[in-house]
């Protein structure tokens, strides 16, 4: 990853949580708690869902191929 990557995803993060944070905080003085909380637990959902999305489903995460046990062997040697 490189440095602007780093940047963008540090600048992503912290989004997802300062965001919804300060308008659950701004909404919950306002007299609205509820409206709130469901600001911030949308606001958190979609940020982690969004983070999934563009940074950890792209990654391969496979194994190496032929490794493990081949057809041929049985698991009571």
């Amino acid at each position: 990853m490189n440095r602007n990557e780093t940047i963008v995803l540090g600048l992503t993060v912290a989004a997802v949580v300062i965001v919804p944070g300060l308008a659950n905080g701004l909404l919950s003085q306002w007299g609205y708690p509820w409206v709130g909380s469901a600001v911030w637990a949308m606001g958190y959902g979609l940020g982690v869902v969004f983070i999934w999305y563009e940074w950890i489903r792209p990654l391969d995460i496979t194994g190496p191929e032929g490794v493990g046990y081949e057809e041929n062997d049985s698991a009571d040697k």
